[in-house]
């Protein structure tokens, strides 16, 4: 049983990797074996007519592998492009009913993190993939990242031991629309910002007043003015971030 790691940052040694890292330790204590991939390795070009595969031996790879871990850092609001590139051109073959994880990671404000997951997961559903929790990552939540990276690394090898292909399109579709995150939007991310702020921020002298705004986006959102919800999601947000 072999669990595949793949590094989507060109940074081998940075914030992506480390989650890859946790996460394949992981998978490794529940029994599989593991291979890390670091894109930057390979001569990974956008799709083209002339050239709409990954090289094969990237390709041969992940055939082979029993289940996926993908980690991408993310540039302006989405997974980089050596990451997308990759998802556009890599041949994995049979891949439907294989277990998948996904990390996104936004460093400096945060913003992007459940967009960019969000892009791995439409990958994993063309693909058949069987996402597990994604993981989007912040600097604000990195250190509990890390422990979960390794918890659902774990959980990607369990269910690579017995494959569950979607038997129809109605059931993919079901399977993604219920997974956590896949439903939140720009309002939703930077409120889960926030949220993620008032744990970890130091600016203990901000937070009752940044709470009071999140709290206030929270109730606002559940009665269903969203929009109205905007200002106090950003103030909350702004209020630990910028100040």
């Amino acid at each position: 049983m072999l669990i595949v790691g793949v590094v989507g940052s060109p940074r081998k040694n940075g914030l992506t990797s480390r989650l890859i890292t946790s996460a394949l330790e992981g998978a490794r204590e529940a029994g599989a074996s593991t291979k890390v991939i670091y894109l930057i390795d390979f001569d990974i070009q956008p799709w083209t007519p002339d050239r709409p595969k990954a090289p094969e031996e990237l390709n041969e790879i992940m055939r082979k592998a029993d289940g996926f871990i993908i980690g991408a850092p993310v540039y302006y609001l989405d997974v980089n492009g050596l990451t997308k590139d990759f998802m556009d051109t890599v041949d994995m073959g049979d891949s439907n009913g294989k277990p998948g994880l996904g990390i996104a990671v936004a460093g400096g404000t945060g913003k992007g993190l459940v967009l960019a997951i969000k892009s791995i997961y439409h990958f994993f559903f063309c693909k058949g993939i069987r996402g597990l929790e994604p993981l989007p990552v912040s600097r604000f939540n990195y250190e509990e990242a890390i422990k979960k990276a390794h918890e659902l690394g774990g959980e990607v090898a369990r269910q690579a031991r017995e494959r569950k292909p979607f038997r129809s399109l109605e059931e993919r579709i079901s399977y993604f629309h219920s997974l956590k995150y896949m439903n939140m939007d720009m309002v939703d991310e930077i409120l889960l910002l926030a949220g993620q702020l008032l744990r970890t921020s130091p600016k203990v002298d901000l937070k009752e007043e940044a709470n009071a705004s999140y709290e206030k986006a929270l109730r606002l959102i559940r009665s269903g003015r969203k929009e109205e919800a905007i200002k106090y999601a950003v103030e909350a947000y702004n209020l630990l971030y910028y100040r």
